[in-house]
């Protein structure tokens, strides 16, 4: 496999991602760095996917810990997992925009709408996680981060392939060692 085919279809699985709702990159690790340094990884939900700029869009609440260690840090790692094809990408990236866009927080589910109209913040300690009290603040919030490299795993029984794409004027790849 060249190169370039492997590129194409990294795109093309973030695309399928979007489309196909059950596609095992649909949910992908998210990590960032809080204050202290400390890592802090949580799987999220690839919302939207622009192949031509490779920016990667979540919606969140705007009081998640996410959001507070984005404040330190604009650096982030995504980790996409197909188990069935054993494809593993990595995508090292920063932070690109944090907006509220109503148009999207509208046309969400209500049972999602919940999730980021409630009192109390994510993490926060309650009694009873069926007696969450929502409100009328909205902290919906949509977050879009631009790839800056991306490095490719896939196991095959015949010869793992290994490379990586980095982002200087344009993009370049090379293969590595698995």
């Amino acid at each position: 496999m060249r190169l370039a085919e492997i590129f194409t279809k990294c795109k093309t699985q973030w695309i399928s991602a979007i489309e196909q709702k059950n596609h095992p990159f649909r949910s992908f690790v998210l990590s960032t760095v809080d204050i202290n340094n400390y890592p802090n990884s949580r799987n999220v939900i690839l919302r939207s996917f622009d192949s031509n700029k490779l920016n990667f869009s979540i919606y969140t609440d705007l009081r998640s810990k996410k959001v507070n260690d984005l404040k330190n840090s604009k650096s982030v790692q995504l980790l996409f997992y197909d188990s069935i094809d054993l494809f593993q990408i990595i995508v090292r990236g920063e932070l690109m925009d944090k907006n509220f866009d109503s148009n999207i927080f509208n046309i969400q589910p209500e049972h999602s709408k919940k999730n980021y109209t409630s009192k109390n913040s994510p993490g926060s300690i309650i009694d009873n996680p069926y007696n969450v009290s929502v409100g009328e603040e909205i902290n919906f919030c949509k977050l879009t981060f631009k790839a800056l490299s991306i490095e490719t795993l896939h196991l095959k029984k015949e010869l793992n392939i290994r490379c990586c794409f980095n982002l200087s004027d344009q993009w370049r790849g090379f293969f590595m060692t698995p």
